[in-house]
């Protein structure tokens, strides 16, 4: 779907804004990309290097949940980070005509465009994959490769498993500090410390440490906290009933999957994902574990005509690792 907006650095608005140093002495610009129905914030880290755009989870968060962690990336590419419209630092009407998966697909075209990229690697985690693929899908000129980080399922097939296992981590306390803060005027009234913390206990269940949940930047700002369930509400309209399983298989760019061992969907469902773009397709050519996850990612998607990757093991981490090409 093409629109017309207003492209140009200057006509986009793309305000390049110094801020501190990242990895390694990475420094990060800032830009806004004005569209005709959403002003769209972004950052770019590094430079040089492939571009890898980096589709965050939700949908109704942010991207700031995701740094420091992919910042690594940046040490060999160009890392793009945005926030989806309506959330973070990107602006859009609350309206089913603005907010839904023609628009969010759009935002990653017109995000490439005004950058300068002739392709681009899009990384999607959680949520995010689902973007990711539906990108790759509708711009198979322009993807190069594809990373589907803890991805959410493509579908229903494992809706009950995924659920069973989300009850099965829910500690007593957990649910009883849920209730409390549900039972919160701040709850109701999206205040954003309230969500915030709502969203720490919540993603206790899918980490290994839980004491690490504070490793995650989970303090929501007040836009994602005020438009964040609307966002999601509108967009999950859009989606409908999400059944893409038997779409994965036209998806022609080499791809990554990357599945904690915590994650909500059980493993059998990154291994079904991967066989059946196999049999529809794609060679899988690698399996491994215990993998630092991000740090590799780049390494085995943009790099996979090797048909090799050195992995890191890191004790509090653990992947099945999945890697595939068009054969």
């Amino acid at each position: 779907m093409t629109r017309t907006i207003l492209l140009g650095l200057a006509a986009a608005a793309a305000l390049h804004v110094a801020v501190p140093e990242t990895v390694e002495g990475q420094r990060a610009r800032q830009g806004l990309l004005s569209l005709e129905d959403a002003r769209i914030f972004y950052e770019v880290v590094g430079s040089g290097g492939e571009p890898i755009v980096v589709l965050h989870g939700g949908p109704g968060l942010d991207h700031g949940y995701l740094q420091p962690g992919l910042d690594v990336l940046a040490n060999r590419h160009e890392v793009i980070y945005f926030d989806q419209r309506g959330t973070g630092r990107s602006s859009a009407d609350l309206e089913p005509g603005v907010v839904n998966l023609d628009r969010f697909v759009d935002d990653v075209e017109q995000l490439r465009i005004a950058l300068g990229h002739d392709r681009i690697t899009v990384l999607g985690h959680s949520f995010g994959a689902l973007l990711a693929i539906e990108y790759a899908l509708r711009h198979e000129e322009t993807t190069r490769a594809v990373i589907l980080m803890n991805p959410v399922e493509p579908g229903q097939r494992f809706a009950e498993a995924t659920s069973e296992r989300m009850a099965s981590r829910m500690l007593a306390e957990d649910s009883l500090e849920l209730s409390e803060l549900r039972a919160l005027e701040g709850f109701a009234a999206r205040d954003a410390a309230t969500l915030s913390q709502v969203y720490r206990v919540a993603f206790r269940q899918i980490m290994r440490d839980r004491s690490r949940i504070d490793d995650l930047s989970l303090d929501l700002s007040s836009a994602t906290a005020r438009n964040g369930q609307d966002v999601a509400a509108l967009l999950g309209a859009s989606l409908g009933q999400v059944d893409w399983w038997d779409r994965l298989g036209q998806l022609r760019a080499p791809t990554l999957v990357l599945h904690g061992r915590y994650d909500a969907p059980p493993e059998a469902m990154a291994r079904d994902l991967v066989e059946l773009m196999a049999k529809l397709g794609h060679e899988r050519f690698r399996v491994a574990a215990h993998d630092r996850g991000a740090r590799v990612a780049h390494r085995l998607a943009l790099r996979s005509e090797e048909h090799t990757s050195e992995l890191q093991s890191r004790p509090h981490i653990s992947y099945a690792v999945f890697c595939l090409k068009k054969k």
